[in-house]
This record gives structure tokens, C-alpha cells and sequence, in this order.
């Protein structure tokens, strides 16, 4: 049984994919779209969120009728996806391990980028095996990509073009709410530049890092499958572009019971955040849960 005090339940939803494998958020005319996608289909459902109302206008995309898209109908193994303030969205496969950047107005695929691991690469080694690669995904200023790796090891990976050095990871990385990511355009190559694992508390805390999202207020929250648990790195210290270990998180909750196979989470901005499950389901993939701090319950800093 977790020690960590839990987050709030507050309602179970219903996410329109099938193994539900990663989300995104981005204001759109003054409301919050949630994006979702699953490891099945090259379906994304794309959403409209209110406190007030919930979840409205669910709408349904077809990625495989995009023009040249790559992954087969029924096998997407798409395992993370991300937004930019634009017309971006992102997803990541794990085999072979590639980010598609898609045009979401234009309905095209813009940018197939390889993410490797070459020799001199501080994940050289790490990132043959394909049960074990990325599963988070957030995009950078600078055009980089911040990757969780989920295990063997558990770790933050920034991914730069080639020939661009690694820059770390602070506040000031993370995109503005509507600013557009510089993506490439075509095939192209993105290499493992610096990799954060997590040791110690963070480990025991957190076992594996099932998802990423970046909150309104530019802190970094961790999904765990096995831990069933989320964690959140507040980055009042960067990561140091020389990479390194992440001993501690700043908080972290356990999730509420029920919360099978959790394998994306998205913050919806008023102290609550949507987590996805992985299940053959639409129906109660989602939890709307609430994170307590303050007056409403005491948090503690996860440590060594």
C-alpha cells in the first residue's frame, strides 16, 4: 500500500479510443481541447473541456487518411502525443521509435523524425530494446524534444537535430500557449543528447514513467503505471544540460482506486488533472482527479 496521501477522485469519463495511450491540452479561442490517442488505431479524438460541463464535442481523426501517414491501421503503437500553440500535434511510436508531426489543419504529416542513440550518445545502449523506449512526449523551445523513457532505465531524455548540443531542461523550455514548435520538415534524424535518470526516492516513488505534461504553471508531472501513482518536478533547479540523476520530486500522489493501466495524463488547469487507461474500452478509460495542496492537504517534498 502507497504511503502517498491520494489525489481526488472526482468523475470517470469516457475517452473515444481504444487503449488509450497518451494526451495532450492546448487553449483554442479561449477553451481547452484535450487531445487523446491510443496504441491500436491511428484514430485521435480530440475534445472540448469545461469544469462546468466536462467533456463536450468529441470529434474523431483518422490519421491513417492523412496524407503519408506511415503505421498500419490496427497497429499504431502510438505511445505519446504533444501539441504546440499552433496547428502541431505530435505522436511517438516506440517500434521503430519515431515522432510524426502532423499538420492538424491541413490534415498532412509534416515531419518524421528518427530518435536515435548513436555511440557517444549518454543513451547508447539503453534504446534497443522496444518494450522499453519512449512514452512520454513534450516539445521544446529550440526545436528539441523532452522523451520519458519508461524503464531499463527510467530517465528524461532530451533529443536534439543532429549536431545540436544538449541545452537541459528548465521552466523557460517548455512552449508559451500559443507558441508554435520550429519543427523540420521531411525525414530527418533527432539524437539522444542528455538523459536524467531517476535514483534513489524518485525511483522508489515513481518505478516508471508511463506519461508527460506540463501544467499551466510550467511544472513537469510523471505518470507511473506501476507505481499507479503521479509525480511533480516544480524544475526550481534545471536539469543541467550535462544530464545527471533525479533524486527527488517536489510532490507526488497516489492515484484513486480503480486506475487500471494508467497511460496518459494531461493537467486541465484548475488543480485537476485527466488520466487515460490503457484498456479495450471507451467506456470509464478517463479519471478527473483532483490534486489537494495548501490548506486543503499538507504535500511533502518526496527526497533522499
Amino acid at each position: 500500500m502507497s504511503d502517498l496521501p491520494p489525489l481526488a477522485q472526482v468523475s470517470w469519463v469516457d475517452l473515444p479510443v481504444v487503449e488509450a495511450s497518451g494526451l495532450a491540452t492546448r487553449t483554442v479561442d479561449g477553451v481547452l481541447e484535450v487531445i487523446v490517442v491510443g496504441d491500436r488505431t491511428s484514430q485521435v479524438g480530440v475534445g472540448s473541456y469545461t469544469p462546468t460541463e466536462g467533456f463536450t464535442d468529441w470529434r474523431i481523426i483518422d490519421l491513417a487518411l492523412a496524407d503519408g501517414w506511415p503505421s498500419p491501421l490496427n497497429d499504431s503503437q502510438l505511445e505519446a502525443v504533444a501539441v504546440d500553440g499552433g496547428r502541431l500535434v505530435a505522436m511517438m511510436r516506440e517500434d521503430p521509435p519515431i515522432v510524426l508531426v502532423a499538420d492538424a489543419e491541413e490534415r498532412r504529416l509534416r515531419a518524421q523524425i528518427t530518435l536515435t542513440a548513436p555511440p557517444g550518445s549518454p543513451l547508447r545502449g539503453k534504446w534497443g530494446d522496444p518494450s522499453s523506449r519512449g512514452e512520454g512526449l513534450v516539445m521544446l523551445r529550440g526545436g528539441r524534444l523532452l522523451v520519458a523513457k519508461e524503464k531499463r532505465p527510467a530517465a528524461l531524455v532530451e533529443f536534439c537535430p543532429v549536431g545540436e548540443p544538449a541545452r537541459g531542461i528548465s521552466r523557460d523550455d517548455f512552449l508559451g500557449p500559443d507558441e508554435e514548435w520550429d519543427s523540420p520538415d521531411g525525414e530527418v534524424e533527432f539524437v539522444a543528447t542528455a538523459m536524467w535518470r531517476l535514483k534513489g526516492r524518485a525511483k522508489k516513488t515513481i518505478r516508471d514513467i508511463s506519461d508527460l505534461a506540463v501544467a499551466g504553471d510550467r511544472t513537469l508531472w510523471l505518470l507511473s503505471d506501476k507505481s499507479a501513482s503521479v509525480a511533480r518536478l516544480d524544475l526550481d533547479t534545471p536539469l543541467p544540460s550535462a544530464g545527471g540523476k533525479v533524486r527527488s520530486v517536489d510532490h507526488a500522489w497516489h492515484l484513486p482506486e480503480g486506475s487500471a493501466k494508467p497511460e496518459g495524463i494531461a493537467s486541465l488547469g484548475d488543480r485537476r488533472v485527466l488520466v487515460a487507461m490503457d484498456t479495450d474500452s471507451e467506456r470509464r478509460n478517463g479519471l478527473i482527479a483532483e490534486f489537494l495542496v495548501g490548506d486543503d492537504r499538507p504535500t511533502r517534498r518526496v527526497a533522499t
